[in-house]
This record gives C-alpha cells, sequence and structure tokens, in this order.
C-alpha cells in the first residue's frame, strides 16, 4: 500500500493508519535525504529481526537509528563535548554518526563494541515518523535481495509486498549512500564516503 503523507499538513486517516503500523511491530518503507528507509520501531525486536530477514542480513551487522533531536540521542548514546559540536554542525543531514551505545539500546542493534549507528535525516518524514511514535526509529537501506535498491515507491511496494506493510510516497529517489563516521573516543574516522561531505569534519 502506497500512502500519500505530508507531515506539514498531515490527513487523519493516512497518520492512523502509519501509527498503527509502527505500533503493531510492522515494516514501512519512507523516504530520507538519501534513499528509501525501510524501519520499525526501535523496542520490538520481532520487527527487527524481520527488517534483517527482508534484507538478507546477518544480525551481527548492526542498523542505523534515526532520532528525532540531540536530547534523543544523548539517551541511547554517549555525546562527549567533542561528538556533539560534530553532530550539531552536520545534523540534520546524510550522515550516520558511529558512538559508544548506552544501556538502554536494544543490544540486537549494537555492534561488537557496543556502539550504534545515529541519523538524524535532512528530511521532514523520518523526523515526523520519531516524533508520532514517540520512539526512535530503526533503519536502513529499502532493497530487494535479487534486485537491489530501489528507488521507486512503487517497485518497493511491488517487490515487498507482504513484508513491508506500507510505502509513504516522495517520490523516485535515485540517492547516494550516507556517510557513515566513527566518533568513538573523538577520533573522526571516515567507514563510508557517501553523499555528505567530510572535509570541514576531516579538518575538526
Amino acid at each position: 500500500m502506497i500512502l500519500e503523507w505530508n507531515p506539514s499538513r498531515p490527513k487523519k486517516r493516512a497518520t492512523d493508519t502509519i501509527l498503527a503500523a509502527l505500533r503493531n511491530g510492522e515494516i514501512i518503507a519512507y523516504p530520507t535525504d538519501t534513499f528509501y528507509g525501510l524501519g520499525c520501531d526501535l523496542f520490538n525486536i520481532k520487527a527487527i529481526r524481520r527488517l534483517y530477514e527482508i534484507r538478507g542480513l546477518n544480525e551481527a551487522r548492526p542498523l542505523s537509528v534515526i532520532f528525532k533531536d540531540f536530547k534523543e540521542i544523548s539517551i541511547y548514546a554517549v555525546m562527549s563535548d567533542f561528538a556533539f559540536r560534530v553532530l550539531k554542525a552536520s545534523l540534520p543531514g546524510p550522515y550516520t554518526f558511529i558512538l559508544r551505545a548506552r544501556r538502554i539500546t536494544p543490544r540486537l542493534l549494537m555492534s561488537g563494541k557496543k556502539e550504534v549507528g545515529v541519523r538524524m535525516p535532512n528530511h521532514p518524514v523520518p523526523i515526523a515518523l520519531t516524533r508520532l511514535l514517540e520512539r526512535p526509529l530503526i533503519n536502513t537501506s529499502a532493497k530487494s535481495q535479487n534486485l537491489g535498491l530501489l528507488t521507486d515507491p512503487k517497485d518497493i511496494d511491488r517487490y515487498l509486498k507482504g513484508s513491508v506493510s506500507l510505502v509513504i510516497d516522495g517520490g523516485l529517489i535515485p540517492g547516494e549512500p550516507s556517510t557513515v563516521i566513527s566518533l568513538v573516543d573523538d577520533e573522526v574516522k571516515v567507514l563510508r564516503e557517501g553523499k555528505g561531505p567530510i572535509r570541514d569534519l576531516l579538518a575538526g
């Protein structure tokens, strides 16, 4: 099912449908500032495991988490003054920052080093979803194991039908992956270069 949903002028029926899906532990697809994302409630372990199955990923591979603001990030991840300055200068934006995870973060989402990937996309839909659910959202890119990245909401609805409950229509998003940067121990380590520029971060 493809839904039109504008967070600045949300229609009640669409909003209720989206919220019910997330609360019921279903997987939804939504536009971001990089690709379409697939996500679910941070604390629904069954849904997270289904998300891994959809993507064909090993559960040892941590997924990123979408947060609505810096205060919420600080609940789930350890932010030093240095890390806060970097995040404040870069987010919202197409970055995934790796930070030390706090105990509240589900173990399934941590790397073996007890770290977590932090996302705050520069797109109104995923941020609005976390506000609607009142919890962070697990996130991974919308991919088919056979077809790769799905950039069209119609393709997501077609090829992931039965796995993804609904797709929030954001138009065609060819996209680029997020830039992944570790800030653990206040060291800037670029793990993947993507859409976000890194020159200023490296200079810092």
